[in-house]
């Protein structure tokens, strides 16, 4: 075993049935390379193929929406019908071959979803807009949910879990935070809901379980289910914050969770992450520690780690079991390769500063590109 990275290479078992050969997984990032039917394509394939081949343990295709009525971007991946299920096929057939396990996050955008690509209104806990949403979308309306909109959104994510596990997935993720729906019901901001799935930390948490719930009866406990969870989202006091979490915790490794992939800010508050902040480095390790000391299952998170040393760190000092890159990983596939033969000075580092999150906004730009990696190297324009 490499001693410098002996915490890195450890493996980690979820779940009692899938072990990973290392802590290091490619945390999910929106790429948006789908085509118009939300199908996997030969695009996404090829970007895939270079994170599964630099050598992570586990990867997440991201935003993989559950609902043709909630949608943010036209290149954004779907699963809810059969088809989408059948274009990803190949590719977690060859990824099992590679022996790098891939899972699936399942995606409802609730209110930072657009309007202008559905025709419908967004669904949220109880009519809270997203600012900035709204201002990139003139069309934008939001609605607040009945009952039956909730049952239609459980049944959603249960429908998407058993097309993951038909189209070869072993796990999915679902995303409970940085705004989306099932993380908006989470926050007092924005579920103000005085009904059973509001109120009380255990009601705001309801949803979330229901979804976890009915997907391990839909698909006979045969998926292993994560969750990527919200713990703060930077609204201060009237907002998320891991101080209070600890019972949605709890409730997650009771329901069967496998394993924990903290995350921090919202639609309104994504800067703050953009660009790399030694105060905001210390707070999301301080919150990650604390979500990680309430846990009987794996915990880990993604955010300013910038390699296989920081990593290495991390677990070493608790702060996690496992450790999430994308825009490392985005800026140059072959990183884990390259640091564990000792080549670090051949690592294309990431800048941190959010270029390739505006892409994903930006009108002029065909694709999600990177500062510094020449696969897709961002053009003048």
């Amino acid at each position: 075993m490499n001693l410098r990275y002996q915490h890195v290479l450890q493996p980690l078992e979820l779940a009692g049935t899938l072990q990973l050969r290392h802590r290091i997984f490619f945390a999910p990032m929106g790429v948006d390379l789908a085509d118009r039917g939300g199908c996997f394509t030969p695009a996404m394939f090829e970007f895939y193929r270079g994170i599964i081949e630099g050598g992570c343990a586990l990867a997440f295709l991201s935003n993989a929406t559950v609902s043709p009525h909630s949608r943010l971007q036209e290149a954004g991946l779907g699963l809810f019908e059969a088809r989408q299920a059948e274009a990803l096929r190949p590719f977690l057939a060859w990824a099992e071959e590679m022996g790098t396990p891939v899972g699936v996050q399942l995606q409802h955008y609730g209110g930072q979803g657009t309007t202008c690509l559905t025709g419908s209104p967004v669904l949220t806990p109880s009519g809270v807009p997203c600012p900035r949403v709204s201002r990139l979308d003139s069309d934008y309306r939001v609605r607040i949910m009945d009952e039956s909109d909730i049952a239609g959104v459980i049944d959603d994510f249960a429908n998407s879990a058993c097309l993951a596990r038909d189209s070869g997935s072993r796990l999915v993720q679902l995303q409970a935070s940085n705004g989306y729906l099932l993380g908006s019901f989470l926050s007092p901001h924005t579920n103000r809901r005085t009904d059973s799935y509001g109120g009380s930390e255990a009601n705001r948490a309801r949803l979330l379980l229901d979804v976890v719930d009915a997907i391990r009866q839909r698909t006979d406990d045969q998926l292993i289910v994560t969750v990527r969870l919200g713990i703060d989202d930077c609204l201060g006091d009237e907002g998320l914050h891991f101080s209070r979490l600890g019972e949605t915790v709890q409730a997650l490794n009771q329901a069967g969770v496998a394993a924990l992939e903290c995350s921090m800010c919202v639609g309104a508050t994504f800067g703050r992450f953009l660009g790399y902040s030694e105060e905001m480095d210390r707070y999301l390790q301080e919150g990650v520690r604390h979500i990680k000391s309430q846990s009987k299952v794996p915990v880990g998170y993604a955010g300013f780690i910038d390699g296989l040393d920081k990593a290495e760190s991390l677990l070493a000092r608790g702060i996690c079991d496992w450790v999430g890159m994308s825009r490392a990983l985005f800026a140059d596939n072959d990183l884990i390769r390259k640091e564990l033969a000792g080549r670090s000075s051949d690592v294309f580092r990431c800048r941190w500063d959010g270029k390739c999150f505006g892409d994903k906004s930006d009108p002029r730009m065909d694709r999600v590109y990177c500062c510094v990696n020449p696969k897709y190297l961002r053009p003048q324009v």
